[in-house]
């Protein structure tokens, strides 16, 4: 049975961390990209809402193309995942992010 439209299994290629804390999620992502946002609970990528249970850390890793996106699931705990990144979603998710502060 395919993944429902609106849930993080669609979006990712990798796992990178689960069985975590979002303390180590927040961490790994700070000491592995030199590009990373806060990002709020429920900010929406590619059409899902991130659950979060506070701001996490979501980090970019532009020569590879890639976005590490953190995620909690209910039943499983904090995971971090990575995604391929597409044309304009770097641009957009600071865009969003920035245009997010000034409200």
């Amino acid at each position: 049975m395919a993944p429902p439209a609106r849930c993080i299994n669609r979006l990712m290629s990798g796992i990178v961390l689960k069985d975590t804390t979002v303390d180590m999620v927040n961490a790994y992502v700070k000491d592995t990209c030199s590009e990373w946002y806060e990002v709020p609970p429920g900010f929406e990528f590619r059409g899902v809402n991130l659950l979060l249970p506070s701001p996490m850390a979501m980090g970019f890793k532009r020569k590879k193309k890639k976005i590490l996106v953190p995620f909690v699931k209910p039943c499983y705990g904090p995971l971090l995942v990575e995604v391929d990144a597409m044309d304009g979603d770097f641009s957009l998710i600071v865009e969003r992010l920035n245009a997010a502060k000034t409200q």
